[in-house]
Formats: structure tokens, sequence, C-alpha cells
């Protein structure tokens, strides 16, 4: 973006940066997996009918939801992690990517994948949150409406 620009700098931060690398990747993993539950439900058999469990879809619809959030927070401490050289921050991202998708092959257990999804979910979130410049103090007063 510094190429293209006239004067130099960039038109936006690298915090933006990560943000919108984080929600481009997490809308494209979503719009990917919406399309493999669509194909699964057109046939020719429906997940289900045998024994499965009648949650699939359901549960499908949250995986993906928290995997859209969580490749945000991780588009956002990748970033950080390389800007700042702090090579930890670069493998927990992926060491966090490799435990949720790994725990996807314990979906016949949803609770196994959905609740360690969304924890790691509220960790990346909190991370995410404190790295950008935020803090509790902040939240409380947003929570607060103050």
């Amino acid at each position: 973006l510094v190429a293209l620009s006239e004067d130099g700098c960039s038109p936006i931060s690298i915090q933006q940066m990560a943000y919108v690398a984080g929600v481009g990747f997490g809308l494209m993993s979503g719009a990917f997996s919406m399309i493999n539950l669509l194909a699964d439900a057109l046939g020719p058999g429906i997940v289900g009918i045998h024994g499965d469990s009648q949650l699939y879809f359901l549960t499908s619809a949250f995986m993906t939801m928290v995997l859209i959030f969580l490749h945000t927070f991780w588009g956002i401490l990748f970033f950080h992690g390389c800007e700042h050289r702090r090579w930890w921050e670069i493998m927990a991202v992926v060491v966090m990517h490799l435990a949720v998708s790994g725990s996807t092959f314990c979906n016949p257990l949803y609770v196994g994948s959905l609740v360690p999804s969304y924890l790691l979910m509220a960790a990346a979130a909190a991370w995410a949150y404190l790295l950008s410049g935020g803090s509790a103090q902040n939240l409380w007063r947003f929570l607060l409406c103050k």
C-alpha cells in the first residue's frame, strides 16, 4: 500500500490491516464451510438419518461462527507478532489454529469441539483486545455506557 500511495505513507495502519486481513480470512473460511455444509444438505444422503445427531447443521453453523471470529483475532495477533518480532506469538497462533482444527475430529461429541473452541476464542479475543491498546477500564466504561 505504501508503494501505491502518492505521499509514501500507508493509507491504513498496521492494526487496521491486521483486522481487515483477519476478517477477510475469516469470511472466506466461513463461506467455504457453509458451501460444504450446503452441499452435504443436498444429498444424495442426508446427515442424521442413520444414527447421526440431528444437531449437525446447527453445530456446523456455530463452529463456522467461531472460526470467523478466531481468524479475525488470529490476524491481529499474527500481525502483532510479526511487527514486534515476537515469534512466540506467531507460534501461539499456529498452535491455536491446530488445536481448533484438531478438535473438530471430536465432532461426533459436539461438546468436545465447540466448548474448547469458544473458550479459545474468548482468550484470543481478550489477547487481541489488549494488544490493540484496549484496557479493562475502557471495556468497563463501554459496558456501563459511560
